[in-house]
């Protein structure tokens, strides 16, 4: 019988373990978690009344609505929706009535206009004739704040750019935009640049019918004006006032819409949506305490539109736990109405993070272990019988191990594995394995002394011939000089086995390095001023040929550590006054960085193996050590950023070429 099958016999004792113990834990969880979410219920209260009382007059009117994004960037219009990735999820989707034609809706608003985006799906698509009428169009009826309505048909003869105008005083509105035909369908993607904008909005998708051209099949928007809603800055302020310390806040309309949020997150604290140190374990204690699982909530956010859930558009106060999407932890979210003259206008929804609540949760799973050890202590006398069998076999093992490896660490003698089927006979088995494995690198080891002779064969030599020569030598002035000599051949052996570290600790480095967008410009000119006060002989010249800001992914430690390499090269290899440039260009998506330095030519054929380890091609001795580590690292480090590097000759010395992938990430 294996040991596991053994010891499941003996812990049936277990069972005795006090029920009372767990229910006291979960009498304690439940304790704070009704606290947890009436303070924080409470708090969205006290909040929905104040705004109620504050802001009535800044909400949007009861009703359909149409979603405007802010956006400090406005979409190019092209007719793809790659500007807009950001909104997809929360486009509006309107179907005709045999769901053959579906429109999903998308609005921005900048500055310098309102950009619309209409996603068409439907089985065919056909554009308007001049003889025989309209094809598939879009008709938009604009109301303004007056109520005065625009109506504007987009009707185009031909995919690409589309112009018109509509029907109000002086042709407004003016609409420009861009029609793009798709496989299943076609986008539209429009731009009203006036600086009127429109209240209310309501717009219908016809549907041409192929057999009769130039009469509507089916058609698709909202049945009548929706108002044109977007974040109001009025409410950010209110529910900023009124929101509690770490804590998000929304203000939405029952469809979940976002009018509003506010950010009062302490520094450091935990986010509702991240993790913040608690473990999937804590998380699945919570909820077995809770007798049952907890539903996946929204990622929410302070820039989220829109809202989902249960507590989203709901007549009465609500509460909700839930875990985190993808990550462990538990979040609390409170809704609380908003209602005005008897009218709800929206909803107050607060968030905030439940982990200190896990924390609780964790203490209670102790106070119900120590309680559990009162018992455990009378079954110890039960197991002490069969555990001393179990030592005895154990012990045996230990002295195998002990005795096959000698008191320096090295391995006397492998160890014969045990032939037992149980747990105890898998260590022995693994144990033995083991020894076998350190055997092998234990020769491995022993064998590295000859790979490393042809480095380390000069520092010796200075050191031996040193003590040599002290050895016959009576002159003080020699003695000196050769106990110099000696210290020299040494610290050059520190030197060499520094050198060949580094390499090992670069590539540990760039493994657990993250990828981060920076600015390579700035970052030239400020390593290109610290390099003039380090090497203030040399004459450092930087031409900036493409212009900034030119941002790459990687990292600027990183890239800086390869700049150290190259430039000790370039400074080691030019004469005391020589110039030492620095070139970056730009060609199509990717930069070109070029440091060129005066000084001696590199050998013909050397360039392929120059960036390959310990290869070094230095005719001069000098007191540092060159291991060919340098440019090897230089190497790594532009491999970790995707690009290339190469070296060769130019006019009046030597040029290394790094070729760098752009990225379009925001820093």
């Amino acid at each position: 019988m294996r040991l596991r099958s053994q010891l499941l016999l003996i812990s049936l004792v277990l069972l005795v373990l006090p029920v009372a113990a767990w229910q006291f834990a979960r009498q304690v969880e439940q304790t704070l978690r009704d606290g947890h979410a009436r303070g924080l219920l409470d708090s969205a209260r006290a909040a929905a009344q104040v705004i109620a009382s504050e802001t009535a007059t800044d909400w949007p009117e009861p009703g359909d609505v149409l979603y405007v994004h802010r956006t400090s960037r406005p979409p190019y219009l092209d007719g793809y929706a790659d500007d807009w990735g950001r909104w997809l999820d929360d486009a509006q989707r309107f179907a005709s009535d045999d769901e053959l034609l579906q429109v999903d809706f998308s609005a921005a608003s900048h500055r310098d206009g309102l950009y619309l985006l209409f996603q068409v799906s439907n089985r065919d698509q056909l554009y308007g004739d001049p003889l025989r009428g309209l094809g598939d169009h879009l008709v938009l009826e604009l109301i303004q704040d007056d109520e005065r309505s625009t109506t504007v048909r987009v009707a185009p003869l031909a995919p690409g750019w589309v112009e018109t105008r509509g029907d109000g005083p002086g042709g407004w509105p003016r609409v420009q935009g861009y029609w793009q035909p798709r496989g299943d369908g076609w986008t539209l993607e429009l731009q009203l640049p006036d600086q009127r904008r429109p209240h209310s909005l309501r717009f219908l998708v016809n549907d041409s019918d192929r057999n009769g051209h130039g009469q509507i099949a089916r058609s698709a928007g909202p049945a009548e004006p929706a108002e044109l809603v977007h974040r109001l800055p009025e409410l950010d302020q209110a529910l900023n006032r009124v929101t509690p310390a770490n804590t998000l806040a929304w203000l939405s309309l029952d469809q979940g819409w976002v009018v509003a949020a506010a950010d009062r997150r302490l520094a450091g604290a935990a986010s509702p949506e991240d993790d913040n140190g608690a473990s999937w374990f804590s998380t699945l204690a919570f909820e077995a305490l809770l007798s049952g699982r907890l539903a996946t909530g929204q990622q929410r956010r302070p820039d989220t539109a829109r809202l989902l859930g249960p507590d989203i558009g709901a007549a009465q106060p609500k509460v909700q736990w839930h875990t985190r999407p993808g990550d462990p932890g538990i979040s609390l979210s409170v809704s609380a109405p908003v209602i005005v003259d008897g009218q709800r206008l929206g909803h107050v929804v607060m968030s905030r993070s439940a982990d200190d609540l896990l924390a609780e949760s964790t203490r209670a799973a102790t106070r119900l272990l120590l309680s559990s050890l009162l018992v455990m202590a009378l079954i110890a006398a039960v197991l002490l019988g069969f555990a001393t069998l179990l030592s005895e076999r154990i012990r045996r093992l230990s002295d195998s191990a002990e005795n096959a490896v000698g008191p320096d660490g090295r391995v006397l003698s492998l160890m014969s594995p045990p032939q037992a089927g149980d747990e105890i006979g898998d260590l022995g088995r693994s144990v033995a394995g083991l020894l076998q494995r350190l055997n092998e690198h234990q020769s491995y080891l022993r064998t590295l002394a000859d790979k490393l002779a042809h480095e380390l064969r000069t520092p010796l030599a200075m050191i031996r011939s040193s003590l040599d020569n002290l050895e016959h030598s009576r002159d003080p002035e020699d003695i000196a000089r050769y106990c110099l000599r000696a210290n020299e051949g040494s610290a050059r052996l520190n030197r060499i086995f520094q050198a060949m570290s580094q390499a090992a600790r670069i590539e540990d480095s760039i493994r657990g390095e993250p990828a981060r967008p920076f600015d390579l410009n700035s970052l030239l000119e400020t390593y290109l001023a610290a390099c003039r006060n380090t090497y203030p002989e040399r004459r450092f010249e930087l031409d900036l040929a493409a212009e900034g800001p030119n941002i790459i992914n990687g990292s600027a430690d990183l890239f800086a550590q390869l700049l150290d390499k190259l430039v000790d090269n370039a400074v080691d290899f030019s004469p005391e006054t020589g110039r030492i440039k620095l070139t970056l260009k730009r060609r199509h998506d990717r930069l070109i960085l070029q440091m060129e330095n005066q000084g001696p030519p590199l050998p013909e054929g050397v360039d392929k193996t120059l960036f390959d380890s310990m290869v070094s091609r230095r005719k001069v001795r000098s007191d540092n050590v060159h291991l060919g580590l340098g440019l090897y690292i230089a190497r790594l480090i532009t491999d970790y950023h995707d690009g290339t590097i190469r070296a060769f000759n130019v006019r009046d010395g030597v040029c290394v070429e790094i070729r760098l992938a752009l990225t379009d990430k925001a820093y």
